[in-house]
């Protein structure tokens, strides 16, 4: 059973990552959750110890009837301090093998994922992170992965796989060729064939990579064009329906270096789906 932590600020986004929780425990069964709140410490002592008080107070009510929803009553945990700080020591804590948190404001999301709190989570506790962009109205019905030639790519979709989070659904890929690398070409005199004929290469190069690793992917389903990887990403989930996006990060450069490279914030800030962000292992 997987062990599951959610960050909540107490917003409607956060209930929205709580009740993504709730599905996750309800369907294993049962097991293991927590819900953590964070209280800034920039304050006068009393004031943080007030706060702390009213907070659990509302997370104890909260867990009461959560219980009967997942099948397993969340612990309830509320700090003081460096939020990244806090919620890696509460995931070490519980021996988490998820975080969850919900959305934060457009206007922020951007400045959320990039050298930020999350980020920190990421890179210091190497737990994959589910970000919960809405209402949950039913399991994930497709997901698609953001690949490229990295490990990276199998490592989220294997830690999809083992979270649960895309048992018996369709799993999309979709991986980008450079345009830069066709400005390159045509500025060298050579002919858009030979673009076409990289595409294909990295084609069946991911097809030969996922196969060597056991993951069973149709032809049909690896979605690999020329164009940034924002838009090659962002154009394949329209076109597929996906309600969850799987991305891996490579080692050492956290969040802001994902597997789509400098623009993945970009997409980060675009999408409305869910999307699971894989840290490399620690």
């Amino acid at each position: 059973m997987i062990k599951i932590l959610v960050a909540t600020d107490l917003s409607e986004r956060s209930a929205h990552a709580v009740q993504r929780a709730v599905q996750l425990i309800r369907r294993q069964g049962g097991g293991e959750w927590c819900l953590l709140h964070v209280i800034d410490d920039d304050a006068p002592a009393e004031l943080v110890q007030r706060q702390v008080a009213q907070a659990e107070v509302l997370l104890q009510a909260q867990a009461e009837r959560l219980a009967e929803q997942a099948g397993s009553r969340p612990q309830v945990r509320v700090g003081a301090g460096d939020v990244a700080a806090v919620v890696v020591d509460a995931a070490k804590g519980l021996d988490a093998n998820l975080l969850v948190v919900g959305a934060h404001r457009k206007s922020s999301l951007r400045d959320f994922f990039i050298g930020t709190t999350l980020e920190r989570v990421v890179r210091n506790s190497h737990l994959p992170v589910l970000r919960v962009n809405g209402p949950v109205t039913h399991g994930y019905r497709r997901a698609l992965l953001a690949a490229d030639l990295s490990r990276t790519s199998l490592s989220a979709w294997g830690c999809a796989g083992e979270l649960g989070l895309i048992d018996d659904i369709q799993v999309e890929i979709a991986c980008a060729v450079e345009p830069l690398a066709s400005g390159a070409l045509m500025d060298a005199g050579v002919s858009a064939e030979v673009l076409d004929n990289q595409r294909v290469l990295v084609h069946q190069q991911l097809l030969e990579r996922f196969s060597q690793a056991d993951f069973n992917v149709a032809d049909e389903r690896l979605h690999v064009q020329v164009g940034s990887p924002t838009g090659v990403v962002g154009e394949v989930l329209r076109q597929s329906g996906a309600d969850l996006l799987l991305l891996g990060t490579h080692a050492r450069e956290g969040v802001s270096r994902l597997v789509l490279g400098s623009v993945a914030s970009a997409l980060l800030a675009s999408i409305e789906c869910d999307a699971l962000i894989v840290p490399p292992a620690g």
